[in-house]
C-alpha cells in the first residue's frame, strides 16, 4: 500500500513538468498515510517563538510540519540570506542528513553496547544500512534541486521515505519496541516537510 501511494504521488508530479516551477505539495490523503504523529511543538504555528520573516513564514507554514520547518531552517538565516524556495529546500535537506549522521551514530552506538539483545542487534544492522544508502543519496537531491528536476527530486525523496520506513518496519515485525524510533520519526517529518515546500526559481 505504502509504495502504491508514493507510485501515485511520483505520477502526479510527473505530469507537472512541463510547468516553470516545481510543487512538491502531497494531497491530504498522501500527507495523512505520509506523515508520522504530530508532536505538540507543531500542532500550531500561530504563535512563533521569535521574529521570523514573512517569507519564510509563508514557506513554513505550506508544511505538514511548520514549526519544525521554521526551527531547521531559521538558522541559517542573516541579513544576506536569500530566502526563497530553492534556499529554504536545501537547507531541509542539509538539515536532514546532519540528522541521518546523528542516527547512524545513535544507532552504531547501541549496537556496540554489549546489553543490546541478539534480536534488537539484527534489526540495528539494517537500520545502520539503510541510513548508509541515504546518506549515499545526497547529492542526488542536490542536483535535482538545482536542476529543477521534478521527477528525480520526489523520486529520490521517496527513496527516503522508503529506507526509514524499512528500518521501523524491522521492529515491527517483530513486535519489538525501536530504540531509534524518535529519531526516525524526526527524519520523517522533515522529508515530508521538504516535499511540502515549493520549489521555484523565480525569485518572491
Amino acid at each position: 500500500m505504502k509504495h502504491l501511494i508514493l507510485f501515485l504521488i511520483f505520477i502526479s508530479f510527473s505530469r507537472s513538468t512541463a510547468s516553470s516551477s516545481i510543487s512538491l505539495a502531497p494531497s491530504s490523503l498522501d500527507a495523512q498515510f505520509l506523515s508520522f504523529p504530530k508532536p505538540e511543538e507543531d500542532q500550531s504555528f500561530s504563535m512563533l517563538p521569535v521574529d521570523v520573516d514573512p517569507r519564510l513564514q509563508q514557506l513554513c507554514e505550506g508544511t505538514e510540519y511548520p514549526i519544525k520547518c521554521l526551527t531547521t531552517t531559521i538558522s541559517f538565516l542573516d541579513d544576506k540570506a536569500v530566502v526563497d524556495p530553492v534556499s529554504i529546500v536545501k537547507e531541509e535537506v542539509d538539515v536532514f542528513y546532519g540528522k541521518v549522521r546523528e542516527a547512524l551514530q545513535k544507532a552504531s552506538k547501541r549496537l556496540s553496547n554489549r546489553s543490546t539483545s541478539r534480536f534488537v542487534t539484527n534489526r540495528l544492522k539494517s537500520c545502520i544500512d539503510d541510513y548508509k544508502t541515504i546518506l549515499k543519496n545526497k547529492q542526488k537531491i542536490i542536483d535535482a534541486i538545482s536542476m529543477g528536476d521534478t521527477n528525480k527530486l520526489i523520486k529520490d525523496l521517496n527513496s527516503n521515505v522508503d529506507n526509514i520506513y524499512a528500518c521501523e518496519d524491522e521492529f515491527k515485525e517483530a513486535n519489538i519496541k525501536s530504540p531509534i524510533i524518535e529519531m526516525d520519526s524526526l527524519l520523517g517529518r522533515m522529508i515530508i516537510n521538504s516535499l511540502s515546500i515549493g520549489v521555484d526559481t523565480t525569485p518572491f
